[in-house]
């Protein structure tokens, strides 16, 4: 396995526009990794400026306007809450919160809102 400290010096030059602004999302602790109970399942959530965006790290998916503008469109490889939460992950640096099942789909509606 690798060294975080050396994983995060390779991120820092992979993606120096999105890491400062990520790496401070972490430190202010605007990471949240959500366990939902009796499930299991997992989510990421990252409190942006507007609300709070659902982040899938295994498809690289974030439910933000940047991600669906600017990240679809390929004019940046993703957005600072993937980024956040991949920093978060590797320096264990996140708010870990228990939630029973019957919350999950009531927050979903939270993290991905649909217009109309």
């Amino acid at each position: 396995m690798r060294d975080p400290a050396e994983t995060l010096q390779r991120l820092a030059r992979e993606y120096p526009s999105l890491f400062d602004e990520a790496y401070q999302a972490v430190r202010e602790g605007k990471v949240k990794k959500y366990y939902f109970y009796p499930s299991g399942k997992v989510e990421w959530i990252v409190v942006g400026r507007n609300r709070d965006y659902l982040i899938l790290p295994e498809a690289n998916y974030c439910s933000c306007e940047d991600f669906f503008f600017r990240v679809l469109s390929q004019e940046k490889p993703m957005c600072y809450h993937i980024l956040a939460t991949r920093i978060a992950a590797l320096t264990g640096r996140y708010e870990e919160i228990q939630e029973a099942d019957h919350w999950r789909r009531r927050l979903i509606k939270e993290w991905v809102p649909r217009e109309g």
